[in-house]
């Protein structure tokens, strides 16, 4: 995937390494609202109701939260 995109990029003449700071801040902010929905369920919120309160409803956003969320953990982990 990042292959994909590093190519995508290319061909619209940007490099890939301008985009990390925004990158980082995005799978930063994913991450704290995957991590606030895992908070919601430890307090006895119900999985659609944790979800709109992160506001991950949209099944993808979800998805993408979680793994942001698990390469942040890893990396905080290799520190």
């Amino acid at each position: 995937m990042v292959h994909s995109l590093s190519a995508r990029l290319m061909a619209l003449h940007v490099s890939p390494f301008l985009l990390e700071p925004d990158l980082k801040h995005c799978m930063d902010m994913l991450a704290h609202a995957y991590a606030e929905y895992l908070g919601y369920l430890e307090l006895g919120f119900s999985e659609a109701q944790a979800r709109e309160k992160a506001e991950l409803q949209d099944p993808l956003k979800f998805k993408t939260a979680y793994h942001a969320w698990k390469a942040c953990l890893t990396a905080f982990a290799r520190s």
